[in-house]
């Protein structure tokens, strides 16, 4: 069935796993999320993003993105947001919290960015 599923569905399938065995302290069963490998090009206003995070500063870069979504074309607003919330979630709850951040938000955008891609 999962094959079946395009890699944005299967991203979010896998962080809502991930938040169920951090609410509920249990193990659902092995999970894994798989990034792309195509990553040399960079994207744009990407370097400023990359800034933002290695400052800890996730919600600014969040809103920095936010507010390109009609200023650049839509498909690399799209790769863009998948590339910033792909980063985002690589990191742990406590460093998403200590920038002002949490994985319910990484979800919920996922989650919208898999809307836009339809």
């Amino acid at each position: 069935m999962q094959e079946d599923e395009d890699f944005l569905t299967r991203q979010i399938r896998a962080i809502g796993q991930g938040l169920g065995v951090a609410i509920s302290g249990k193990n659902g069963g092995p999970t894994q999320i798989v990034f792309p490998k195509k990553q040399a090009e960079q994207l744009p206003h990407q370097a400023d993003l990359k800034k933002l995070i290695a400052d800890h500063q996730y919600g600014e870069a969040a809103e920095r993105l936010s507010r390109l979504e009609f200023a650049i074309p839509h498909e690399s607003y799209f790769k863009l947001s998948l590339w910033f919330f792909t980063q985002l979630n690589q990191l742990s709850d406590d460093q998403l919290r200590q920038g002002g951040y949490s994985k319910t938000l990484i979800l919920i955008h996922l989650q919208s960015i898999k809307r836009q891609g339809q």
